[in-house]
């Protein structure tokens, strides 16, 4: 509807040029996951060193895009890695007294068993703590770089009701002929 003296164009050139905008940027979000030549992926395989200071928590991992649609519990050595590359990891604590490990697992990820959709047992759970960090997955790297791993230790310095304060305290960086560098933490 218009008013007198009014055009409907104003309102549709609008709309196009929305519509074409919207376009272009999904495009450059589906250029993003595209491999680029001379470049690869490599992970980060994770530590929580001090894991075994805190025996009576729980670690779990959640998908920093997907949240707690990809979920999982930390094993008994402390480490996680793996999955989406463009993704990364937030890690939380909960009592083990307050962990219901069926709950926890009563929707498993049909191609990976490790992986479940806690959404509805951990989202809004006020016995889950998150860190104050977010772990991306994976890094590009040039081909030519002999990289075969890296390693990110991590050291749980406190955990209260209402945080879990994680900090990155070295990296190794594994080589294909063997050779291990140690740097500081990104």
């Amino acid at each position: 509807m218009t008013h007198r003296g009014q055009s409907i164009w104003p309102f549709a050139g609008k709309t196009a040029v929305l519509a074409l905008l919207g376009l272009l940027l999904l495009s450059f979000g589906v250029l993003a996951d595209v491999k680029v030549e001379g470049w690869r992926d490599q992970s980060y395989d994770y530590l929580i060193s001090n894991m075994n200071d805190f025996p009576g928590y729980v670690f779990l991992t959640s998908s920093a895009i997907w949240g707690w649609d990809y979920a999982s519990l930390i094993n008994s050595t402390g480490s996680f890695g793996g999955g989406y590359k463009l993704d990364g990891f937030i890690v939380h604590a909960m009592e083990t007294s307050d962990f219901d490990r069926d709950k926890f697992f009563s929707q498993r990820d049909q191609y990976d068993q490790e992986i479940v959709n806690c959404t509805k047992y951990c989202q809004d759970n006020p016995r889950i703590v998150s860190a104050n960090l977010t772990l991306p997955k994976s890094i590009s790297v040039e081909e030519r770089i002999p990289l075969s791993k890296i390693e990110v230790y991590l050291n749980v310095d406190s955990i209260s009701d209402q945080a879990l304060n994680i900090s990155k305290t070295k990296m190794l960086y594994y080589y294909e002929n063997g050779t291990i560098q140690e740097l500081p933490p990104e």
